[in-house]
């Protein structure tokens, strides 16, 4: 018997395919509510609430408290050299990311590349209209409408950045479509290194949408390798980005400059060990 016709001959597991459905629906979403998921799968929200509790048991899965939502954890699916330089890095970044957030009264990110997308590793969120907004447009972030993703772009060396575009070009999503654009991502770039920080792309939401918020970033690197980023982000209603340039971008560079030194007195490798 080939392995071919042993497979067909296989019943499936029904409770195995429903969590992943479940797994899915999280990672698209980034962010989902128990009645989210439920519409999404057309599961029950009694089997999600055993579903979910595996899910967050195994590791796979937290609970944000305050906004009730399932996120997947940055350690999902991650081999395990790799989730222990995230959470080095992390650590690492952690006291002047403190310093940062007492003087900056906005919600801000450290985040790393994942792939054709970035990843936020932890965030800062003080308690105002934004948070609950901006969480929920996800933790693995866009490469070329996010802040954090245009800003690992523009400041990472050019080898990688074409190899990026080169992935993101084969990508059918819309937000990926700037890659098959070549002349708009060099203008980025170039904008982006004269300014020293990347804006996150204005047309990624309409002007009504209350998701609609203003972002910035820059990079941490070490041995011209992006570490990371930083980003802080702000309702457009209330600041401009040129006012949150001239009020916040010296203490995000400053924030930066802090944990540079932080990974360089650590001997921390500048990439992630390779998966």
């Amino acid at each position: 018997m080939s392995d071919t016709q042993g497979a067909q001959g296989v019943k499936s597991i029904d409770a195995l395919r429903r969590g992943l459905e479940v797994m899915l629906a999280i990672q698209r979403s980034s962010a989902a509510t128990l009645s989210e998921l439920s519409r999404q799968t057309g599961l029950s929200k009694a089997t999600l609430l055993r579903i979910l509790k595996t899910l967050q048991q195994a590791g796979w899965v937290e609970r944000n408290e305050l906004e009730k939502r399932y996120v997947p954890t940055s350690a999902a699916g991650a081999p395990g050299p790799l989730v222990e330089w995230r959470a080095r890095l992390s650590a690492l970044a952690a006291q002047p990311r403190a310093t940062l957030q007492r003087k900056v009264p906005w919600p801000t990110d450290l985040g790393v590349r994942d792939g054709s997308a970035m990843l936020i590793l932890d965030a800062h969120r003080p308690i105002n209209g934004l948070a609950v907004n901006y969480r929920v447009l996800g933790f693995r972030p866009p490469m070329l409408m996010s802040s954090l993703g245009r800003c690992y772009l523009a400041f990472c060396p050019e080898d990688e950045r074409r190899q990026l575009l080169a992935a993101l070009a084969r990508s059918p999503h819309q937000v990926d479509r700037d890659a098959r654009r070549p002349e708009n991502v060099r203008r980025m770039v170039a904008n982006a290194r004269a300014q020293g920080y990347v804006s996150r792309d204005p047309t990624a939401t309409s002007m009504d949408s209350p998701d609609r918020f203003g972002a910035i970033s820059v990079p941490v690197r070490l041995d011209e390798r992006v570490v990371g980023c930083i980003s802080c982000a702000w309702l457009p209603s209330v600041r401009s980005e040129r006012e949150m340039v001239a009020q916040h971008l010296a203490d995000l560079q400053a924030a930066a400059q802090g944990i540079e030194r932080k990974l360089r007195q650590a001997g921390f490798e500048p990439a992630p060990p390779p998966g």
